[in-house]
């Protein structure tokens, strides 16, 4: 089991690549949208920005260029082309065994970058949707996980200390800034097989 100080107040989760080894699933769709409108990224790269959402990445990839395509479809074809596969996804379970374990125990909370139909697809099909006091999503007017805002406002709504939360998180901007907001931070890179 995952230490937890007895002082936490808060568990914050990220989704892809936390909760759900879903990556791949994610990768796909990328490298597919990637071919088909000539993105040059590398599955390397894109690990730089797990946690990201997907209008972000696309607009930090064509910054600069004369993008001929219209950026929204895109994110649209993507989500959609990894909404499809994300029934297969599988649980990463220390995680997973975590957030079964302190359930009702303490406050606990999912921020993604990814797409509120897409999160919570992801969470249903682990079954663990119910067991979150709130979900952030890239649908939602909250900072990304590229500010410690993003982690701060949710230690606030959930009237607890930051310094008292623990975030697992797999992606560099979420790690940063985690770290930056004054919380504990696991990287659950840690746990893959």
């Amino acid at each position: 089991m995952i230490y937890i100080h007895p002082q936490t107040q808060a568990l914050i989760f990220d989704c892809d690549g936390t909760i759900a080894d879903s990556m791949i699933i994610h990768n796909r769709a990328w490298s597919t949208i990637a071919s088909r409108y000539e993105i040059d990224i590398s599955s390397e790269e894109l690990a730089h920005f797990n946690g990201i959402p997907t209008v972000k990445i696309l607009q930090h990839l064509t910054q600069g260029q004369d993008f001929p395509h219209d950026i929204p479809a895109i994110v649209h074809e993507k989500e959609m082309l990894a909404h499809q596969e994300i029934h297969k996804v599988l649980p990463i379970e220390p995680i997973v065994n975590l957030i079964k374990e302190y359930h009702k125990k303490l406050p606990m909370v999912v921020i993604s970058g990814g797409t509120e139909e897409n999160v919570y697809k992801t969470l249903d099909a682990l079954n663990l949707r119910h067991l979150f006091d709130f979900i952030i999503t890239a649908n939602d007017d909250h900072p990304t996980k590229e500010h410690p805002e993003s982690f701060t406002l949710i230690a606030e709504r959930l009237g607890v200390d930051s310094d008292k939360c623990h975030v697992f998180e797999d992606g560099k901007p979420g790690l940063i800034n985690a770290i930056k907001a004054n919380m504990v931070v696991t990287d659950v890179r840690t746990f893959y097989p």
